[in-house]
């Protein structure tokens, strides 16, 4: 389950996903469409996190900020609050139009299924092999992420 926001702007590092791969997890994009987050290609950061919760904001802002250092990545934002407030979410942050990334809808019982219970915001960096190379608990700045990319 996506817990409330993260209590500090400490560093947490999470626990580590059951697995070491891609979580096999159904999402469903703003227009509409499905995706198994298994199938998906390349490198990949999984953001999972809460509309209103001000850590997450400051991260999409960050990641707005330094969007050209994910360039050969591809970011997926994964949230279980409504659809409406997604879009907002991506078009406040001015990050809906960004070629590299996605916004998505799953439900908190994939979130736990996949994760365990974990903070918002949470991010989870794959490499192109599909393997596990850092996930992060909590707030987290995006020079630290950016050190596993």
């Amino acid at each position: 389950m996506l817990t409330a926001c993260s209590p500090s702007q400490e560093k947490k590092q999470g626990e580590q996903p059951s697995q070491n791969d891609l979580p096999d997890m159904s999402i469903t994009l703003l227009d509409g469409s499905l995706l198994a987050t298994k199938e998906l290609r390349g490198k990949t950061i999984l953001v999972l996190f809460q509309t209103d919760c001000d850590h997450c904001q400051r991260e999409a802002a960050d990641i707005e900020r330094n969007l050209h250092a994910f360039s050969t990545s591809t970011i997926y934002f994964i949230t279980s609050n409504p659809m409406t407030e997604i879009e907002k979410f991506a078009r406040q942050y001015k990050l809906n139009e960004r070629e590299n990334v996605h916004f998505a809808w799953t439900s908190n019982e994939n979130i736990l299924n996949s994760f365990g219970p974990i903070e918002a915001p949470s991010i989870y960096v794959y490499s192109k092999e599909h393997k596990l190379v850092k996930s992060f608990n909590g707030e987290v700045s995006v020079a630290e992420v950016l050190k596993y990319i």
